[in-house]
C-alpha cells in the first residue's frame, strides 16, 4: 500500500518557517554576544545541521564586517551589502552592490568609487569576487551584485 502524503495547510507552513526565522534570530543574537559559531551549532543541532549553521554563521560574519568597512568609509549610500537566498536555506553569497544611480555618476566618478568600495572592503581582510572572477567598474556600475570573499 502506498503511503499518501497531503500538502501542509498555509497555517502549518507559515508556522514552520515563522519557528525557523526564531531560530536563526536566537543564532544571531547568540553569535553577536560572543557565543563560538561551533557551540551554536552544538546547540541546535538537533534542530539544523551543522554545515548549515556554520555557513551561515559565516556569510552574516562577513555580511556584518563589509557592511562596517563601508560605513566606516561612508559610503552607505551608494553602495549597499547585502547576502543572497533565504536564511537557512542553502548557501549565501555576501555581495556588495551600487545603490546609487548610475545615471549620477560619470565613469571617472565611478570608477573612484569603485576603487574607494575595493580599498575600504580589503583594509577589513575583505576581497571583491571569488579568485579568478573579473571584477570591473563596469560591472559594477551596471548594478551587478559582487560577490565578497575573505582574503
Amino acid at each position: 500500500m502506498e503511503a499518501q502524503t497531503f500538502p501542509a495547510s498555509p497555517d502549518a507552513t507559515r508556522e514552520f518557517l515563522d519557528a525557523r526565522r526564531a531560530v536563526f534570530r536566537a543564532i544571531d543574537s547568540d553569535h553577536k554576544r560572543g557565543v563560538s559559531a561551533n557551540r551554536i551549532a552544538d546547540m541546535v543541532s538537533g534542530a539544523i545541521s551543522r554545515p548549515i549553521v556554520l555557513a551561515y554563521l559565516t556569510a552574516e560574519q562577513l555580511r556584518r564586517d563589509a557592511r562596517e568597512a563601508v560605513r566606516a568609509a561612508q559610503l552607505e549610500e551608494k553602495v549597499n551589502v547585502g547576502a543572497t537566498g533565504e536564511i537557512g536555506r542553502g548557501a549565501r553569497v555576501v555581495y556588495v552592490a551600487l545603490t546609487a544611480d548610475p545615471g549620477d555618476l560619470t565613469d571617472e566618478d565611478s570608477a573612484s568609487l569603485f576603487t574607494r568600495v575595493a580599498d575600504a572592503l580589503r583594509s577589513a581582510g575583505i576581497a571583491l569576487a571569488r579568485p579568478g572572477d573579473d571584477v570591473t567598474a563596469e560591472a559594477f556600475r551596471d548594478g551587478r551584485q559582487i560577490p565578497l570573499r575573505r582574503l
